[in-house]
């Protein structure tokens, strides 16, 4: 029996890179032996950039990656080298904004070629196996590029010169004063492309954005907007009714393909549901509908059901695609809902989500919800059925593959949700996996107390970059406020003061990571994720807040202002860095809660977390915590629990009289 074929990616942890070990390309990792080699041999990088749940990464591999034909010609005339953008995304960042300025254009697969000293040249994404659309095939794209490098290198060199500046010029914007006219300027922008009818902004395809959402929930609450808090909650209310939304599963999908949420790319991203949970939480602080509560619930219980690894940390994705076809492991036709369920149960069912013999997708039906049935009791606990036997019967289909790994970043947006949600929804038990997360990111990705970037097979790997300890920071705030921890919140100050290891000394802001290859980036855009200057410029705010620690919002306000070029030229691309900036421009509120035991404050607790208020710190003081809490936050000064537990609220420097009841703080906390 002929022994199967590996490359070096056989050696790896990366669920994707692992994808591609079989591949007739012998490929190699990003590591000094590959770049060595292409400098010692003369010869051009290759380098292809993706991740495990990227459908059309999957599609390149199998058209091109796997014909031994274009992988020997890859083979002898470039050195491969193939990355996992989620593992290394400095280096994605990087070639990511050359190919965009090579083409204008960007996007997964990303496919860029190099010259031996790590300059981009000549670029693209997906390239097909035959010309198609008047798009050139992979193999012509190679024949093209070898021989330019063989008989123009010079011309090539002096291209990628340009580049690699053209790359860099971002980065020399220059210093402004932010604009508090960008957030009316952001609220105005997003409202002109707002779909009034099925939610989300501009057109097909759609994607959910929650920092958006965040945005404009805040600039109600500052502004009093009606229409800001209209264009969320409608966005709210589509996306949970419609097909990106997973109704058995929980959790949603990446982003709609169609304007009415109907039709989704399957795959599920930790960090979209962590987002979305939270943004729902909100909307049930703001409104009160328990809908949204169910949802930020049923997205948790997706996260800690089926994301959840064995130590406590989160997984990174699932796949959107299944031996069966992208999205079929979703779908329903009636008769199956019928089989599983009976036909009675089967039949509201089916009318409840609209599945129908001729289906919405592919001749099956995806699940959505009709807004227009008003079940009765007996209807709602029959649907409620369904859906649990339903869950369990689709376990049984061959299942959409996760990607195992495990990223700092990534949990430190999981342990905020779980933490603020489980106080929102009262529910201990999040909290509790908020903790025990938030617990292996410090045992098995911390070291010497510098984070790393993601743990996969028991082995962690790559040092830490901005997001992982701006990201992390934010999650252990957040669980700090939800517990009163006095060690979340000091393990939130180191990993803000180690964030200045990052910080550009001479125009403000924090670079992508601290290593200078490929090429140092600060990065500001807030789309899927916010950036890791803007998280970093919220929690240095919201730190400077609770420990009085003058530089903390130093660093935010250069931070800022670093960027406030950009913020008041593009405004909507930046919604979570003018949420730090309405923060440090607008202030915070602090609310002080002392008493005996935790259970003491948790009336308070619940009083704080009760109503939409973003612009409010927490800290509890108990017995047990009060002397170690003290020495970290001035807060507690004066403070010092006694018999009957207390609650001080101030606001702008003054404080209220202390109140004795959690009815006496709702008041003066409505007051403001």
């Amino acid at each position: 029996m002929e022994q199967e074929r590996l490359n070096r990616l056989a050696k790896e942890k990366s669920p994707y890179l692992l994808e591609h070990s079989r591949n007739a390309v012998d490929w190699w990792p990003w590591c000094e032996e590959a770049l060595a080699k292409a400098r010692n041999d003369g010869k051009p990088i290759f380098l292809s950039i993706g991740y495990s749940t990227c459908h059309w990464c999957h599609v390149m591999a199998k058209e091109s990656f796997e014909d031994e034909r274009v992988a020997a010609f890859i083979n002898k005339n470039f050195i491969p080298i193939k990355v996992d953008r989620e593992e290394r995304p400095e280096i994605d960042a990087y070639y990511m904004r050359a190919v965009q300025a090579m083409t204008g254009r960007g996007g997964w697969p990303l496919s860029a070629f190099l010259t031996p000293d790590l300059k981009p040249f000549y670029g693209g994404t997906y390239f097909p196996p035959e010309p198609t659309q008047g798009m050139p095939s992979f193999m012509q794209v190679l024949q093209f590029v070898a021989n330019l490098w063989k008989d123009k290198r010079g011309e090539v060199t002096a291209s990628s010169d340009e580049v690699a500046k053209a790359v860099q010029q971002v980065e020399r914007i220059g210093q402004a004063e932010p604009s508090k006219g960008a957030l009316d300027e952001c609220y105005d922008g997003l409202i002109a492309s707002f779909d009034s009818v099925k939610g989300g902004f501009g057109t097909a395809p759609k994607f959910p954005l929650p920092v958006t959402l965040g945005f404009l929930l805040r600039y109600h609450f500052r502004t009093d907007k009606q229409l800001a808090e209209a264009s969320v909650l409608k966005t709210l209310d589509e996306m949970m009714a419609g097909g990106i939304r997973d109704h058995l599963g929980g959790g949603f999908h990446r982003y709609s393909t169609d304007r009415a949420w109907l039709v989704p790319h399957f795959e599920k991203m930790l960090y979209d549901n962590a987002l979305l949970a939270k943004v729902y939480a909100e909307a049930y602080q703001l409104t009160g509908k328990g809908g949204y509560a169910g949802v930020a619930r049923e997205t948790l219980g997706w996260i800690v059901r089926e994301m959840r690894s064995p130590e406590g940390g989160f997984y990174s994705a699932q796949d959107a695609d299944t031996p069966a076809g992208e999205g079929v492991f979703y779908t329903w036709t009636p008769e199956e809902v019928v089989e599983a369920v009976g036909e009675a149960d089967g039949e509201i069912f089916n009318r409840a989500y609209g599945v129908t013999k001729t289906g919405n997708f592919e001749g099956r039906s995806l699940l959505r919800l009709d807004p227009g049935m008003k079940p009765s009791k007996d209807e709602a606990a029959a649907i409620a059925g369904a859906k649990r036997v339903l869950y369990a019967r689709r376990l049984q289909r061959p299942r959409p593959k996760t990607d195992k790994k495990v990223l700092t970043s990534w949990n430190g947006l999981a342990i905020s949700a779980l933490a603020f949600c489980g106080r929102v929804l009262r529910d201990g038990a999040f909290v509790e996996e908020a903790s025990k997360a938030a617990d292996f990111v410090l045992d098995k990705l911390s070291e010497g107390g510098r984070l790393l970037r993601r743990y996969a097979d028991g082995e962690a790997a790559f040092p830490g970059t901005l997001e992982d300890y701006s990201f992390f920071a934010l999650g252990l705030l957040d669980l700090f406020e939800a517990t009163g921890d006095p060690a979340r919140l000091r393990d939130s100050i180191k990993l803000a003061e180690a964030m200045f290891e990052f910080e550009d000394r001479e125009s403000g802001g924090f670079y992508l990571t601290t290593e200078k290859e490929p090429g140092r980036l600060k990065e500001s855009y807030d789309g899927p994720t916010p950036s890791g200057n803007s998280v970093a410029a919220l929690v240095l705010a919201r730190l400077a807040d609770l420990t009085g620690k003058r530089e903390l919002r130093e660093a935010a306000e250069r931070t800022l202002k670093s960027f406030g070029a950009e913020l008041n030229e593009n405004p909507t691309a930046h919604a979570c860095m003018l949420t730090a900036l309405d923060l440090v421009v607008n202030g915070m509120k602090e609310v002080v809660v002392a008493a005996k035991s935790l259970p003491a404050a948790t009336p308070f607790i619940d009083v704080v977390y009760g109503s939409f208020a973003p612009d409010t710190s927490l800290v509890i003081g108990t017995e047990a915590n009060f002397p170690a809490l003290s020495k970290l936050t001035p807060l507690l000064d004066g403070r010092k629990p006694g018999a009957t537990p207390m609650a001080y609220l101030c606001v702008h420097n003054a404080c209220k009289l202390p109140v004795d009841s959690a009815e006496g703080l709702a008041v003066q906390l409505k007051r403001g």
